[in-house]
């Protein structure tokens, strides 16, 4: 059978132990401390990649408001141009109608004072040719056809003069 020696057992195992110790010492407790480090560094990174995920969030929503924002600006600026626009195209055509009346109003009195004055002239020259044709009329005899000739010398003057 085989037999254990256990001085080398006890003198191994004290050893093992002894090199457990300054491995542990040594080696294990800085790359232990490294991978500390590593997952330290891993964390702030996720909790940074996370801070400015909200941050891209809040921004993006006020950016999105902001856009919202101007966009009612804009639709308002419109309105209000659009309401200025009506009132100023509707002043305008107020305006035109109230000059043309003016305009039609002024030329239906200067027609009538043409009018008139044409009138005038009419009755003017009227009574100038009766005059004229009364003068005549006493200078010759009244007959019936001395009266006619008379009559026709007139009105081939009036249509003379027209």
């Amino acid at each position: 059978m085989l037999e254990i020696n256990w001085v080398a057992v006890l003198s191994q195992s004290i050893a093992f132990l002894i090199l457990a110790g300054v491995l542990a010492k040594f080696a294990f407790g800085p790359i232990g401390n490294m991978f500390e480090a590593r997952q330290r560094e891993v964390q702030e990174t996720l909790e940074q990649i996370e801070a400015d995920r909200a941050s891209m969030e809040q921004k993006r929503a006020e950016y999105e408001q902001r856009l919202a924002n101007i966009e009612a600006e804009a639709r308002e600026h419109i309105s209000t141009a659009v309401k200025q626009a009506q009132e100023e195209a509707a002043a305008i055509l107020a305006k035109s109608r109230e000059e043309a009346t003016a305009q039609r109003e002024r030329a239906l009195a200067d027609i009538d004072q043409e009018r008139r004055k044409a009138v005038s002239e009419i009755r003017a020259e009227m009574a100038d040719l009766a005059v004229t044709a009364a003068g005549k009329i006493l200078e010759r005899e009244i007959n019936p056809t001395v009266h006619r000739e008379l009559i026709n010398d007139f009105i081939q003057e009036v249509g003379a003069r027209n």
